[in-house]
């Protein structure tokens, strides 16, 4: 019974539609009235002339507020390693919405490690957004002290180089920035100020949009090769 009565509904709404848009002369005054009986018309017949489907949501879940130590900001250690030495991509929407962080080891190519950049004390920090309809964005931005041989020489290697980052608060947890196939670009700027007193700066900014990820957290069962510094 319900489909005719729909079909029934939908040829009256046109005629409405269109006899009030030939009597005014005007199409957003038809379409006006047009709405204002398809809300009547469901209301009396109890039935609903546009259904309207989508994909099925996840339940949403609660959090308990928490609290944090004196330290909670800052970050100490900075790794950072070409997306080309990644073996897969093990950051997913999946991971996100499950469990949150992604536990386990790094999956790295043979041989392939993390390097450590050491950055200035509290100059890393990193941003990740929710946008509706383009997904997650991050970003992250470091700097050292000067303006030398080494950071150019790190400014040519991360020349349009795709790399994800990873960041160590100083609360010890860790942080990752950017995915095998949505990498991290870095962009340089080098200041020298024209006073005496401030100083020379280096900084790496770098940020990502349309990621299908916020920047996650690393669990502590984490593990990851990384390369030492040279002295």
């Amino acid at each position: 019974m319900k489909p005719y009565l729909k079909f029934l509904m939908g040829a009256l709404l046109l005629i409405l539609v269109a006899s009030v848009t030939q009597a005014t002369g005007n199409v957003m005054t038809g379409l006006a009235a047009g709405s204002v009986a398809v809300a009547g018309l469901q209301h009396l017949a109890g039935v609903s002339l546009i259904e309207i489907q989508g994909l099925a949501t996840a339940a949403l879940i609660g959090i308990k507020r928490k609290s944090q130590n004196p330290t909670m900001g800052g970050a100490k250690r900075l790794y950072i390693v070409l997306t080309e030495d990644l073996e897969e991509e093990f950051l997913t929407y999946a991971l996100a919405l499950t469990t949150g962080e992604f536990s386990g080891a790094i999956p790295l190519l043979d041989g392939k490690k993390f390097v450590e950049l050491e950055a200035w004390y509290d100059s890393t920090k990193f941003d990740t957004e929710m946008k509706i309809g383009t997904g997650f964005t991050q970003s992250v931005e470091f700097k050292f002290l000067g303006y030398y041989a080494e950071t150019v020489k790190l400014s040519a290697l991360l020349y349009e180089t795709p790399v994800n980052v990873i960041v160590q608060g100083n609360d010890d947890k860790l942080y990752y920035i950017g995915q095998k196939y949505i990498p991290m670009m870095f962009e340089m700027k080098g200041v020298m100020p024209e006073k005496g007193t401030s100083r020379k700066e280096t900084t790496f900014t770098a940020k990502q949009d349309g990621m299908l990820v916020p920047v996650m957290p690393l669990a502590a069962t984490v593990t990851f090769e990384v390369a030492p510094l040279v002295a």
